[in-house]
């Protein structure tokens, strides 16, 4: 049967059935053409909302909506003289449905959208965000506490039988089926999760945007913007709904940057408390296994499950820094101080420290130091055969660790040891308070020289942990205008699961701050 087309108005048939021809062809100006021009014009989609008419036009460029073979079935409901709801089911290219509901209003300048939900078919295999998955890839080897949870697994971790390709085609093209499993692999596994696939990385675990070689996944909280992060493709799954959890390594945000920016909890473990046998390490003094989830049950049950007996040292404080906090934007300190503000000393004593910026830049320096050398270390031989299989980024990287190796390394050791004493002794016993990122998530045009220096200030937050081998929890926060941001715990060497308690008693004492 073919769809019945509206006939509201007269000008509401032909402006939709020139709006169906426009999906069907991929109208780059669709927006322009069909949207209201307002500043509360909606779009939802893929679990997030974007407002405004020059959001929704950016959004769209950077991510079309999808283009659809034909109708299948049309519903419309009047809302008034001036409104129009029509809820359309397609077939899309790929194969299954997909579902549109469009709010048309009827302006001056004729009809045209003022809202509108897609829902569009999931492929099996997003390949931006999976390298290969399955329902699942592979079945739980025990019962435990993640009975009934599916992992997404960095690429970075090997699995019996499966390849390894850090997000680099070379590299997969090269590397043999593992022959054994990664330790946190089996433990998952034996703890009841299934494994739902390998995701995909930015390239050799090196870059902070989510771009890899199969392209930047969609963020789910934020459409317009980048996911961020070298383990974006198992958050981004996490964030979509198609894992509960995200496992993979994190040595300088790898996973708590795109964990923020895409509204979900996250733990990186205090350095070498999870085994990493059978893991790549882009700097293993550096790295640890981290684990987001997209509430914080799940991300205590991980906990309990990867660290059933370490982590449990007890802080004594909380420590709150000024100057640390103006290191990110005003819209992310103002969701960070609506829940400070409120702080309940009965949870821990707060106390505000001093820091100054200059430490923390050092800090920064030398983390950025230390990775280049030891990616170096680990990849340089490789880059050097392979000089045109790398993106800008990881190539930058190297080329900076090979110039450090030839000319500084001892340098950069004892920059290290340095900055670790100095990181121990600024939080002692405490939990220190810090953004997770300087801003929220850029825009998927990675906004320039501007986004640049937010990614640098990004930096010396997330060096902190790393320096100082220390676990960090990042809560998801939201500012303003609704968009996903983080606060970062970094607590003393073993603290995990006091961090995820401290949260657990945060979220029921001030639960309307957080995302």
């Amino acid at each position: 049967m073919t769809p019945r087309i509206p006939s509201h108005d007269a000008g509401l048939a032909p402006t939709f059935r020139a709006f169906v021809d426009a999906l069907q062809a991929v109208d780059p100006r669709l927006v322009e053409r069909f949207f209201v021009p307002g500043e509360q014009t909606l779009l939802g989609r893929a679990g997030g909302m974007v407002v405004g008419f020059g959001s929704v036009v950016e959004a769209v460029r950077a991510d079309p909506l999808p283009a659809i073979e034909g109708l299948v079935q049309t519903h419309q409901r009047e809302i008034g003289p001036e409104g129009t709801l029509i809820t359309l089911t397609h077939r899309a290219p790929g194969g299954g449905r997909g579902v549109m509901t469009l709010l048309w209003e009827d302006t001056p300048e004729g009809w045209r959208i003022a809202s509108a939900q897609v829902d569009t078919p999931t492929l099996a295999i997003d390949p931006r965000i999976w390298r290969e998955a399955g329902t699942p890839l592979l079945e739980p080897q025990g019962s435990g506490r993640l009975d009934g949870l599916g992992v997404a697994l960095a690429d970075v971790i090997r699995v019996a039988g499966h390849r390894t390709g850090l997000g680099n085609s070379a590299v997969l093209e090269v590397s043999a089926p593992a022959a054994t499993s990664a330790s946190v692999v089996t433990t998952t596994l034996r703890a009841g999760a299934s494994l739902v696939g390998l995701a995909q990385l930015e390239e050799l675990a090196l870059g902070g945007t989510g771009a890899g070689q199969a392209g930047m996944p969609v963020n789910a909280r934020a459409v317009d913007r980048i996911p961020g992060g070298a383990m974006s493709g198992a958050t981004t799954a996490v964030a979509h709904g198609q894992a509960d959890i995200a496992l993979g390594t994190d040595s300088g945000g790898s996973l708590l940057v795109p964990a923020s920016y895409q509204g979900l909890f996250g733990l990186r473990s205090t350095h070498g408390s999870v085994p990493t046998d059978g893991v790549t390490t882009v700097a293993p003094s550096l790295d640890t296994i981290a684990w987001a989830t997209r509430d914080l049950d799940t991300l205590g049950v991980v906990t309990e499950a990867l660290l059933p007996e370490a982590g449990r040292r007890e802080p004594d404080e909380v420590l709150l820094c000024p100057d640390l906090l103006r290191v990110a934007d005003p819209d992310v300190v103002r969701a960070i101080d609506a829940i400070t503000g409120r702080w309940d000393n009965g949870v821990l004593p707060l106390r505000m420290v001093d820091l100054p910026r200059s430490t923390v830049a050092g800090w920064g320096d030398t983390f950025r130091d230390v990775r280049d050398l030891e990616a170096a270390a680990q990849y340089g031989d490789w880059a050097l055969v392979h000089p045109d299989d790398l993106g800008q980024e990881p190539e930058a990287v190297l080329r900076s660790g090979r110039a450090l190796a030839a000319d500084g390394a001892d340098r950069v050791r004892r920059a290290q040891a340095a900055a670790r004493a100095s990181v121990a002794e600024a939080i002692g016993n405490g939990v220190l308070v810090v953004p997770t990122t300087a801003t929220v998530a850029p825009t998927r045009d990675l906004g320039g020289a501007a986004g640049r220096r937010g990614r640098q200030r990004t930096t010396l937050l997330s060096a902190i942990a790393p320096l100082g081998s220390l676990p960090a929890l990042t809560i998801p926060l939201a500012t303003r205008r609704r968009l996903p941001a983080g606060l970062s715990l970094v607590g003393p060497m073993g603290s995990d699961h006091a961090l995820v308690a401290l949260t657990r008693r945060l979220l029921a004492g001030a639960r309307s701050a957080f995302a």
